[in-house]
């Protein structure tokens, strides 16, 4: 069994076909979960056109997902940063007419333990310059001491909807699964998730919120960081996305998360 972790300086994903999470359900922008999932691409490596029309800039897209925790903060994976100088980060909304506004990163703030290499420590804390729309909902975090008693999550992300590496991604739409646990425990660094029964997260979900509710309370318990294979099968079959995903698991996070949240409000 390997794992699989996209790297953003790596995955430039196709975004001209677009879908997300193997095996999910398609999310209206209406729906709840488009305000509790959010569109995080890095733009890199830009080329600049001239013709008769003006100028135009292209850039490699790579994709990932979050969550926002105030208006101006969001949390998501620490390998969704990228250390390029000719990197933009930013979050993607779209509106019901499908017009995009942008909010554009200014600081970040990756977890020190992953910057050290260990990946369990996958996170990371973005500072929007602008606060995000009202309409985008503020999600809770758990109480580092209070017994979730998860069974289940939903997965919600923009990535790809094929972990075969022969098949086209399809990124950029929003989809959510509900995905059963497989190992979990409030004293660990990360969970996992079963995802055999053909649906979880995949690569462009990385960062992605696990969402629970608990009583009247929404909140994220978890940001997607990584997958596991069958790496024994032809290299033709694998497929990266259909064994088990590995959660952060915020409540164990959560020291870090309140402290550096606060450092960067400071801004």
């Amino acid at each position: 069994m390997t794992a699989c972790q996209g790297q953003i300086s790596k995955d430039a994903l196709d975004n001209s076909n677009f879908d997300g999470i193997v095996g999910g359900t398609d999310v209206a922008v209406t729906e709840a979960t488009a305000k509790q999932a959010l569109n995080f691409r890095v733009l890199y490596d830009p080329q600049t056109t001239e013709d008769e029309r003006g100028t135009t800039t292209r850039y490699k897209v790579s994709q990932c997902t979050a969550s926002a925790i105030s208006p101006r903060l969001i949390l998501t994976a620490g390998h969704c940063i990228s250390k390029r100088e000719d990197a933009l980060h930013r979050i993607e909304v779209k509106n019901e007419d499908g017009e995009a506004t942008y909010f554009k990163a200014s600081k970040f703030i990756v977890h020190p333990e992953y910057e050290n290499g260990n990946k369990k420590y996958d996170l990371a804390l973005v500072l929007l310059e602008t606060a995000l729309p009202e309409n985008i909902e503020i999600m809770k975090l758990p109480a580092k001491d209070v017994d979730l008693g998860l069974n289940s999550i939903k997965a919600a992300g923009f990535g790809r909807m094929d972990g075969r590496p022969s098949f086209p991604g399809n990124v950029g739409i929003l989809r959510t699964a509900d995905l059963n646990i497989a190992k979990y425990s409030p004293t660990e660094p990360a969970f996992i998730v079963d995802q055999s029964q053909g649906k979880g997260f995949c690569q462009g979900d990385s960062g992605g919120p696990a969402i629970t509710t608990i009583g009247n309370d929404t909140m994220v318990v978890g940001v997607a960081s990584k997958t596991f294979f069958d790496d024994k099968l032809p290299k033709e079959e694998w497929n990266l996305c259909i064994l088990q995903g590995e959660y952060m698991n915020v409540q164990f996070h959560m020291d870090w998360i309140d402290t550096n949240s606060k450092i960067l409000s400071q801004e």
